[in-house]
């Protein structure tokens, strides 16, 4: 069910027309109409009356965290359009939907339920705006950083700029056959957007990993951070514009990893 269908079926299951969501919500019945077709996302103020309204909880903290889940992929989904509608952000706006097609029908396990993999894509995205990470390149590169992994689309043929099509190549591993980690690594040094992906990725999977990985992967995942991230960190934290970022990252990596390490 997308974000607009839910939006209609709560709607239809209160008893309310268009025009008495949208008197209630404070917009035109043409917005609520638009969110419903899924062809315009609700602006983050009007999120919380439509919450009121319909009686939901877009923020089910309890249930989320019972089935190891904290963020929603079409909530998420719906924040980015509402962003890159600005005009800012052209790269990622183009990214966006396209790294949503090519996820459509891939799922991974994280705790007891199988979740859409789009949802990993959208919450490295949003991390990277929380962090204050308002790079266009940057932010279409980590949408499509799995897209050649995981949907075996080259990254010539995604509808992004040059550069954003280098970054996932650099990010994308090779076949395990002609795997090298040095040269692997070396590669994403090259380019501080690059190695930038890849520390908000592992700060993710590394929060993930308890509930995703047994043992015996989860002691070689924390051996390859601590021998290849330090490196690039090192790298992001000399950007400028990188630094406080950078900073977080090291601080959730450490963190993360000093507790995994505790209990394995």
């Amino acid at each position: 069910m997308t974000f607009g269908d839910k939006i209609a079926t709560v709607r239809k299951a209160e008893g309310l027309t268009q025009e008495e969501l949208a008197e209630m919500v404070g917009v035109s019945v043409e917005d609520v109409s638009m969110w419903e077709s899924n062809k315009l996302s609700p602006m983050p103020d009007k999120l919380t009356r439509l919450e009121e309204a319909l009686h939901l909880n877009w923020y089910d903290e309890k249930g989320e965290l019972l089935n190891g889940r904290i963020f929603d992929e079409e909530f998420m989904s719906a924040f980015l359009k509402w962003k890159f509608a600005s005009g800012l952000f052209p790269e990622a706006q183009k990214a966006l939907p396209f790294a949503e097609e090519k996820h459509r029908d891939t799922k991974h396990r994280k705790g007891p339920g199988e979740v859409p993999y789009i949802s990993h894509p959208l919450t490295l995205t949003c991390h990277a705006l929380a962090m204050g990470l308002e790079d266009d390149i940057l932010l279409a590169a980590l949408l499509l950083h799995d897209v050649t992994e995981d949907c075996g689309i080259p990254p010539a043929e995604m509808p992004v700029c040059r550069e954003v099509q280098e970054i996932v190549a650099l990010v994308s591993k090779p076949e395990k056959k002609d795997y090298v980690a040095w040269k692997y690594f070396d590669g994403i040094a090259e380019n501080p957007k690059a190695c930038m992906v890849k520390c908000i990725d592992r700060c993710h999977n590394l929060s993930t990993m308890a509930v995703a990985f047994k043992p015996n992967k989860m002691i070689e995942y924390i051996q390859e951070t601590e021998t290849w991230y330090p490196r690039l960190l090192m790298i992001i934290k000399r950007q400028p514009e990188y630094r406080n970022a950078a900073w977080l990252l090291t601080y959730q990596i450490g963190s993360v990893l000093q507790t995994a390490k505790s209990f394995l």
